[in-house]
C-alpha cells in the first residue's frame, strides 16, 4: 500500500508475526463501543512496568478501529501524546483502553483515549489522524468492523522474550540516545513502514538510554509526544537525544532519522522519572 509520505498509517495488525499483536491486548464490546484491554506480561514490562510504548500501542489501536470507517479513504496517524501516572502501572493490572471521538473533520480527526486501571485513571492519550482519499490505483482497502475486533485478538498469542530484544535495538552510543532499530518485517505495517507503536518503542528506548547513562540510575518513561512527519523507507531508523531543560528527569527530545534516505521521520518528545523500588 502506497501510504503518503507525510504521516505514519493506522492498522490494527493482527497477523500472527506482527509483534504489535503480541503485546497481549484484547477486545472487548461494550454496549455499542468496543474497548481494548492490555493484559501485561514480562515481555511487555520494563522494571516490571508496564512500558509507555505499549501503552501507545492501545492508544492507536482504540481509536484508530473507531474512526477508520469510510472505505475510500485511509486513515493516518499523525501525532500521539501519551500520559501515564508516575505511579506506575504494574504486571497484575488490566489495562482498558476507551475511545471518545473530539472532532470529526473532512481531512482529519481528533480524539482523547482513556487509560483505566478499574475505575482509576491511570493515563490519557489524545491521538490525530489525517484522511487521504484512496487512489485508483490502490490496492482494496480491507476494513475491520470493530464488532469482529474481539475475536480477532483472541487468536492471538504473546511475545516470548523482552519487547526490546523481539524488535532487535541495537544500542549503538546511550550517552547520545543513539540507538538503530532495522525494518524487519515484523515492526513493519502494511505500508511498509515503521508501525506507530515500533516508533514509539524506539523513542523510549532511546530515553531511557540516555538518562540512564547521565544519572546511573534505572528509570522508566511516563510521558511521550509523536509527530510522525515522513514514512520510513529502507532503513534502518536511528534515534538521537538530548535533554531539554536544567536536568535530565526535565525533558528529552528525540528524532528517528531514516539512515536510507537521511530524512527525519519522527519528531518526539519524552519525560523519565526514577524507578523508586
Amino acid at each position: 500500500m502506497n501510504a503518503p509520505k507525510e504521516a505514519q498509517m493506522t492498522d490494527i495488525g493482527v497477523e500472527f508475526n506482527f509483534i504489535p499483536s503480541l503485546l497481549g491486548v484484547r477486545g472487548r464490546m461494550v454496549d455499542s463501543d468496543l474497548v481494548l484491554d492490555l493484559h501485561p506480561n514480562p515481555a511487555i514490562l520494563h522494571h516490571g512496568i508496564v512500558r509507555a510504548s505499549v501503552l501507545a500501542y492501545v492508544v492507536d489501536a482504540v481509536a484508530g478501529i473507531a474512526i477508520d470507517t469510510d472505505p475510500e479513504r485511509w486513515s493516518f496517524t499523525t501525532d500521539l501524546t501519551l500520559r501515564m501516572r508516575p505511579d506506575p502501572i504494574t504486571a497484575t493490572e488490566i489495562t482498558t483502553g476507551t475511545h471518545h471521538l473530539l472532532r470529526d473533520g473532512n481531512r482529519s480527526m481528533s480524539s482523547r483515549v482513556e487509560l483505566t486501571v478499574g475505575e482509576t485513571l491511570v493515563g490519557a492519550g489524545g491521538i490525530g489522524f489525517a484522511r487521504v482519499p484512496r487512489r485508483p490505483d490502490d490496492p482494496p482497502k480491507i476494513s475491520v468492523a470493530p464488532k469482529d475486533v474481539p475475536a480477532r485478538f483472541a487468536e492471538l498469542g504473546v511475545l516470548d522474550r523482552p519487547l526490546r530484544d523481539a524488535t532487535g535495538i541495537v544500542v549503538v552510543d546511550p550517552t547520545a540516545g543513539h540507538l538503530q532499530m532495522a525494518m524487519i518485517p515484523e515492526v513493519l505495517n502494511p505500508a511498509g513502514t515503521l508501525q506507530g507503536a515500533m516508533v514509539a518503542l524506539l523513542v523510549e528506548a532511546a530515553a531511557e538510554e540516555l538518562v540512564t547513562s547521565t544519572t546511573k540510575q534505572p528509570a522508566f518513561v511516563v510521558d511521550l509526544d509523536l509527530r510522525y512527519l515522513f514514512r520510513t523507507g529502507a532503513g534502518p531508523v536511528e534515534s538521537h537525544a538530548r535533554l531539554v531543560g536544567a536536568g535530565p528527569w526535565d525533558g528529552i527530545e528525540v528524532t528517528l532519522t531514516d539512515v536510507s534516505t537521511g530524512q527525519i521521520t519522527t519528531l518526539a518528545y519524552a519525560r523519565a522519572v526514577p524507578v523508586l523500588r
